[in-house]
């Protein structure tokens, strides 16, 4: 792709070549502190703009040509765009030749439950003999090559490099998850889904936007038609019901407690061993086994039942997709010893809490003991909420750090605790290690110990440094000393 057929596509205000129009654009670098590349893309971030930099950028022969939001003069080769966030994904696309376009493509909104879904339509992929890319929270994996991200959502640059590369090796199936950021932030501009799939909204991220109805109108963005064309929503959700009402075609709903909703269970039972239901999709009845547990569990099952279905996968294929995904890396993973069981989870939003302990209620046959912090730099009202629904719902709950950033963690326990149930039975334990050694050694026969939080994640962020600590390694090391 040539600097000309690049910047055809991004609509710019004026462009001034200075005879580079006819460059072949090999990279695109869009971060000032690694701005090699043959063009540089400035935009004003949230935290930083970069369009102050562009000019030394082209001055010091870092780069070719400039995309930016400011008119840099009449000497440097440059083209002038508005809103460059949003025109920067639709530029790594095009750069890449649109991969998106290739595939069978599933994207997943929502607070809770986005990367179970996305590792439940990985594996129907799979049974359907499809060679996938996923791309979520924990990470982005092209067919079976791992690449290591920081967001949700990742950068442009990594989603479409990644797609690049998942084309290259033969994959045809794409599933993601999309977050209420990216969104917002017009990250994911350009992106086109087949299936665009609603999981449940609750309070989270009002830090970034302020109040749920802005919450809620990031998401929505999701099942527009900029962005998917078949939409299939828990209405369950009130926000799904609000959601499905604007929604006049190529609609899809699903609930575990209403047989009006196109896909639902006629039957389940949730146990420690997972979930069988039979679950009607269009009348039509199909049986299947999961080895994850939870109403909430059952929610995503029906989510991708509603995803597959309507890419045209067979009710055989489902079902057996379904029961070869054996567990999610931070979803109630589960690691016992002496009749003791540990579930560490990536619950972080009150909702989360209440749904993963509602979960283990009904399959716990002793009592709960909960350990979870609240992360710093973020949402700071959901604090006393998640309190209050562990302290609740828990018999007894040790307050501890999730990942304290650059707040003081024990004015992040003094959040907490204010929601704390009154008459309730819980510990303050700032050493996260040390708490859920606390929760082990006071754990009795056929108890179960639910660690939130932090989920798949194999680090802790300190200040502004990431210290490697995992949940999962932590509670095996205190259950295997029993």
């Amino acid at each position: 792709m040539k600097i000309k057929e690049l910047v055809s596509k991004l609509n710019p205000v004026k462009v001034n070549y200075c005879g580079k129009e006819n460059i072949e654009v090999k990279n695109i670098a869009q971060d000032s502190r690694n701005p090699k590349g043959t063009v540089f893309f400035a935009y004003k971030g949230e935290s930083y703009n970069s369009n102050k930099d562009a000019e030394n950028i082209y001055k010091s022969g870092m780069a070719e040509f400039i995309i930016c939001e400011e008119d840099l003069g009449d000497n440097i080769a440059h083209a002038v765009i508005k809103n460059g966030r949003k025109l920067l994904a639709a530029a790594v696309s095009a750069f890449y030749n649109e991969p998106m376009k290739k595939y069978c493509s599933m994207a997943v909104t929502g607070t809770n439950g986005k990367t179970t879904s996305t590792y439940i339509m990985e594996s129907i992929f799979h049974e359907a003999g499809m060679k996938t890319c996923r791309i979520g929270t924990t990470g982005i994996m092209i067919d079976d090559e791992f690449v290591e991200i920081d967001n949700t959502t990742p950068s442009p640059e990594l989603v479409y490099s990644s797609l690049a590369r998942g084309l290259e090796i033969g994959c045809t199936a794409l599933t993601m998850e999309v977050s209420s950021h990216a969104l917002a932030q017009g990250r994911i501009n350009g992106a086109f889904f087949e299936i665009a799939v609603f999981t449940n909204l609750t309070g989270d991220h009002l830090d970034f936007h302020k109040n749920m109805e802005n919450y809620f109108e990031a998401k929505a963005l999701l099942f527009t038609d900029t962005y998917s064309k078949h939409r299939v929503i828990n209405v369950r959700n009130e926000y799904g019901k609000k959601l499905a009402d604007r929604i006049k075609e190529n609609l899809i709903t699903f609930n575990i407690f209403d047989n009006n909703a196109d896909i639902f269970p006629v039957k389940y039972t949730s146990t420690v061993y997972g979930i069988d239901a039979e679950i009607s999709v269009f009348g039509k009845i199909i049986n299947i086994h999961s080895m994850l547990i939870g109403e909430y569990n059952l929610e995503n099952i029906l989510g991708a039942v509603g995803a597959a279905y309507s890419l045209g996968i067979s009710l055989d294929d489902i079902a057996k997709g379904i029961k070869n995904l054996k567990n999610v890396p931070g979803r109630l993973e589960k690691f016992s010893n002496k009749n003791i069981t540990a579930f560490v989870d990536y619950a972080h939003t009150d909702d989360a809490i209440v749904n993963a302990i509602s979960s283990l209620r009904q399959v716990a046959g002793g009592r709960i003991i909960t350990v979870f912090g609240a992360g710093g730099d973020r949402d700071t009202a959901k604090r006393p909420r998640m309190a209050y629904a562990s302290t609740e719902l828990s018999d007894i709950t040790i307050i501890t750090s999730d990942n304290p950033r650059t707040e003081d963690p024990l004015k992040i326990i003094d959040d907490i605790v204010k929601g704390v149930k009154q008459g309730s039975k819980y510990y303050v334990e700032a050493d996260r290690e040390k708490a859920i050694a606390k929760a082990v050694s006071i754990a009795k026969e056929h108890d179960i110990i639910f660690i939130a939080g932090k989920g798949h994640e194999d680090y802790q962020i300190i200040g502004k440094n990431k210290h490697h600590f995992d949940d999962r390694l932590v509670v095996q090391k205190y259950l295997g000393a029993l």
